[in-house]
């Protein structure tokens, strides 16, 4: 994260208005003021001066189907607005970094920059505001890195308050990060290789596989809870769900828990797919095929390649059968972290290794 102060011993520099982007993902606030506008407006008519604005220069940023080089406005959008508004073609400003700053990696510590700004003077941030920004942020840290007390700091409340905002968010993301983290482990990623899709430290990958307990999913069943509540109630998938149910449990026994039951002759007809493993996908085949041909020819334990994993199918049966998978698509869908994306060039014959994949 990037230091927030701002250095104000450095000189105001005069900037052309007409170079400068209000940028509404930055500003703070849910709407920009006319009445402040137009008192600066008339302020300004009288001769009064304003503190300079805070600008930074950034790149990598989005413009239409490409990206460019922009200034952006950290704070003093009123005052540029009314600039404007009064034909004054320069402002003074003062940049917040002396160095460029990658948008599309600084844009959350631009924008509690300019939060933090707006909570000490000029229309001060409200309460509405701040909870925005604080659920904002949140929600796409998926890696947790802003912490309850760094977002407090910055906007000016107590960490209590921001802990109340964004309770929800953190616990939604936890879930699904230690959900994605089970996933991975039960179909034989390494611990490394694992702490690089969630972004953690191998340790607490570690941690969170060894000390995660669903023993009361059983409990749960008993109280007459089916398994698709069960799924929501832990903010999984329902294929992990049933692997977790039915771990410890033979082939055989999986077999009947599922209600496909075993089936012994040489020749499989199955009349529909079974929703509870795979995504809807064209091509996609049952579940009940995948776990027979897993039966009869691998073993708990064993690998499988998936040249072509689509919907998922083969990943979901193998997670609750036991059996490591290594999946590939050349388009694998979003929530599907376990297939990595791989075109097949039939002139390597050669698959990626598991530790090189993008």
């Amino acid at each position: 994260m990037l230091h927030s102060q701002t250095n104000h011993r450095r000189s105001p520099t005069l900037f052309p208005v007409s170079t400068l982007t209000w940028d509404r993902f930055i500003y703070p606030r849910a709407s920009r003021s006319d009445r402040t506008v137009s008192a600066y407006v008339e302020a300004l008519a009288t001769g009064a001066s304003f503190p300079p604005i805070i600008i930074q220069r950034v790149f990598n940023y989005p413009c239409g189907d490409t990206t460019t080089e922009a200034t952006i406005i950290i704070d003093g959008i009123h005052r540029c607005v009314a600039f404007r508004e009064r034909g004054i073609t320069e402002i003074p400003a003062i940049a917040w970094k002396d160095e460029p700053l990658d948008y599309e990696k600084h844009k959350t510590a631009l924008l509690l920059q300019s939060a933090r700004c707006n909570t000490t003077h000029g229309d001060r941030l409200s309460a509405g505001d701040k909870k925005r920004v604080a659920r904002d942020i949140a929600s796409d840290d998926h890696a947790c890195r802003w912490t309850e007390k760094a977002l407090a700091d910055h906007l000016g409340v107590t960490q209590q308050t921001v802990h109340t905002w964004i309770f929800d968010i953190r616990a939604r993301q936890k879930s699904g990060r230690d959900t994605v983290i089970l996933r991975l482990s039960r179909m034989g990623w390494t611990h490394d290789e694992i702490s690089t899709v969630v972004d953690m430290s191998r340790g607490r990958i570690t941690q969170i596989v060894n000390n995660t307990d669903f023993g009361k999913i059983n409990n749960l069943l008993s109280r007459g809870h089916d398994m698709d509540y069960i799924a929501r109630h832990y903010n999984m998938d329902l294929a992990l769900a049933w692997a977790l149910r039915l771990e410890g449990q033979t082939d055989q026994e999986k077999f009947r828990a599922l209600g496909w039951g075993l089936r012994t002759w040489d020749q499989w007809n199955f009349n529909e797919c079974d929703e509870r493993f795979g995504d809807d996908w064209p091509g996609r085949i049952p579940a009940q095929l995948v776990a027979h041909t897993l039966f009869y020819f691998t073993l708990p334990g064993d690998l499988v390649l998936d040249p072509m994993a689509g919907g998922g199918v083969v990943p979901d049966v193998c997670m609750a059968f036991q059996r490591k998978c290594r999946a590939f698509d050349m388009a694998p869908a979003d929530n599907r972290p376990e297939i990595l994306r791989h075109f097949w060039n039939p002139q390597d014959l050669q698959w990626p290794r598991h530790e090189g994949r993008t």
